[in-house]
């Protein structure tokens, strides 16, 4: 393990860069946000972000961010829960949502690191503790992430326990690229995700129901090119979200055990560079093709952002899910949830 002086924040905070893996798959991780800075496939960088932290603060996006406590949207940015109601930050503000987690979510929060070496691979263990009213949500939250990297195997495996009731969905939000993030935008790039259903939504991108994938631009159920075709057709859904910005919900009885779980084979993202296949207990995945890249800020090395430039592909309950009475971890109970980057480089 490697570790580093990435940058300051402008209180003067420290934020510190920690490296592992080894040859064929290496990952920068920041204790600012819980950031996977760098993924490089065999020397190749396939993840965005910035070489400065003032990156992660000016420009929108979430680059390689924890996502907490609530991934994805809550509508109107409230929720009832045992018969009250929780008003959040609508830091979305042209859609009125809540977005996640709020103005301070984990993406912005400094978590503790420790390092240690399990099973022929390196692990970083980050920790918070998200305190009751933070962001409006209730209940006292101890959170755990564990990022391991073990040959061509990267993992994220996310826990936590509550001492109230609370909504609980993590995801991170790291914007990947199988031709390298330098290699261009993904349109020459093949996605095949395992779901017969998607949430279709309304102007605000809200679930208002689950439908069927067939017939839509949305059918991923045999590798797809993300063509540039495919990001600006008319179907109604991909003009709403501006392109691919949806959540899908996974169907397959292909599984694998890693570390004691059953893993759900979800999709599979290839370039150039060779072939990235997603694994989860999760029910959901949304795939979010960067459909707002763009921006004045550069990425690592100077290099310039664009529309469609990467694709991200959370881990997750299904957005709004407070409102229909999903995705709650109850008090005393364990959140615990992983997905699994296997690369086949």
């Amino acid at each position: 393990m490697k570790q580093y002086l990435f940058d300051r924040l402008p209180c003067g905070t420290e934020v510190t860069a920690y490296e592992i893996g080894g040859e064929s798959l290496r990952v920068t991780i920041l204790n600012y946000g819980g950031i996977i800075q760098k993924l490089l496939c065999k020397g190749t960088d396939i993840v965005g972000g910035y070489d400065r932290i003032e990156g992660y603060r000016v420009s929108d996006g979430y680059q390689g961010a924890l996502i907490g406590r609530y991934a994805n949207r809550i509508r109107n940015a409230r929720f009832t829960l045992n018969d009250k109601e929780y008003q959040l930050a609508a830091n979305e503000a042209s859609r009125g949502n809540h977005l996640h987690g709020g103005s301070i979510g984990y993406d912005q929060r400094i978590w503790n690191v420790e390092y240690q070496q399990k099973d022929g691979g390196e692990q970083l263990i980050l920790t918070l503790t998200d305190l009751d009213g933070m962001e409006g949500y209730p209940g006292t939250v101890e959170v755990k992430v564990t990022y391991t990297v073990c040959g061509e195997d990267f993992s994220i495996r996310y826990e936590a326990i509550s001492d109230k009731d609370t909504p609980f969905n993590m995801t991170n939000h790291a914007y990947l690229n199988m031709n390298g993030i330098a290699g261009g935008t993904i349109y020459d790039q093949t996605l095949q995700v395992n779901a017969n259903e998607m949430s279709f939504v309304d102007e605000a991108l809200i679930p208002l129901k689950r439908v069927p994938v067939e017939g839509t631009a949305f059918d991923f159920r045999t590798p797809k090119l993300l063509s540039r075709e495919l990001m600006f057709c008319d179907d109604p859904q991909m003009v709403i979200g501006s392109g691919l910005d949806h959540n899908l919900y996974i169907s397959t009885d292909e599984y694998i055990g890693y570390n004691g779980k059953n893993l759900a084979k979800a999709a599979v993202f290839t370039g150039r560079l060779g072939a990235l296949t997603l694994y989860t207990d999760k029910p959901c995945v949304q795939f979010y093709a960067g459909n707002f890249m763009e921006g004045d800020y550069p990425f690592k090395g100077g290099l310039k952002r664009e529309r469609n430039g990467a694709l991200c592909l959370e881990t997750q309950f299904a957005p709004d899910g407070p409102n229909r009475g999903e995705a709650i971890l109850r008090a005393g109970e364990r959140y615990d949830y992983t997905a699994l980057f296997r690369f086949d480089l």
